[in-house]
């Protein structure tokens, strides 16, 4: 395993609502300006805007790598009691 990587760890799709690329879309333009890894952190459903909670479950049959690029995402529920659930792509 290496020490260091070019990555992206904070990113959002149009999944939270404020942003306008797909997952492929980020993938692609991340692979293209030389990233090793990216991080997607869409708003969960607690949040006004974003997707609900089956756009997130059904994440789960997303590939992993898309480019050679690999994928991780994690989504966090922000409104107490719900508990943090992370779904790693």
């Amino acid at each position: 395993m290496r020490d260091l990587y070019t990555l992206d760890l904070h990113t959002h799709t149009y999944a939270s609502g404020h942003a306008y690329n797909t997952m492929n879309e980020m993938a692609l333009k991340a692979k293209e300006k030389g990233l090793e890894l990216l991080g997607i952190t869409d708003h969960a459903p607690a949040m006004t805007g974003s997707a609900s909670l089956l756009h997130f479950l059904n994440l789960k049959v997303a590939r992993r790598e898309k480019y050679g690029l690999p994928l991780y995402g994690f989504i966090t529920f922000i409104q107490m009691p719900l508990p943090t659930l992370y779904l790693q792509l």
